[in-house]
């Protein structure tokens, strides 16, 4: 396994909004990866927040991570050869301002599916239905974080990871424990 640590300390966005890892700086990626990330939302925005996504527009974002507009609920979403933008509903009622989450999103192209962890908890799941003709696409575009020019409100990122295999459950609830928020 290997794993870039993206972010170590709290960075508030839009302040730093725009970073910006290249490919060849992430560890390689052949069908599976996990990104794990602390997230702290201080105000809702009334536009779609792109937290990260790798790649450009809408066809290709293996990963990324949206929030609903107003509410703030997590939409992971990844890109197939057959669909570009392909992934998982809003999920939940929405992210509660001012509270740190542990966030953990894995793809896995060998089991065909992504899933989504909050605070340990698996939340939600998407599988791919065709599964002899449809796969995941992993692209070599640079992964881009806080790419949102329409964002008018504020969050706190720490803790963001990109690990070249899915973490199993037990890792997760693992990693969040003795990481308090400060």
């Amino acid at each position: 396994m290997n794993s870039k640590t993206i972010i170590f300390s709290p960075l508030d966005f839009p302040a730093n909004a725009n970073i910006v890892v290249q490919h060849d700086e992430l560890p390689l990626v052949t069908n599976e990866l996990s990104v794990t990330l602390r997230l702290n939302l201080q105000s809702h925005n009334p536009g779609w927040i792109d937290i990260f996504q790798k790649g450009e527009g809408l066809e290709i974002r293996s990963p990324s991570l949206w929030l609903t507009p107003n509410v703030s609920q997590p939409t992971p979403r990844f890109s197939t050869n057959i669909e570009g933008n392909s992934g998982i509903s809003a999920i939940g009622d929405g992210f509660i301002l001012n509270k740190w989450y542990h966030i953990s999103y894995t793809l896995s192209e060998p089991h065909k599916r992504a899933d989504f962890y909050v605070d340990g908890k698996w939340v939600g799941f998407k599988s791919i239905e065709h599964v002899q003709t449809q796969y995941i696409v992993f692209n070599k575009e640079p992964l881009k974080i806080g790419q949102n020019a329409t964002f008018t409100g504020r969050m706190r990122l720490r803790h963001m990871t990109h690990t070249n295999e899915p973490y199993c459950h037990i890792l997760l609830l693992t990693s969040n424990v003795g990481i308090e928020p400060f």
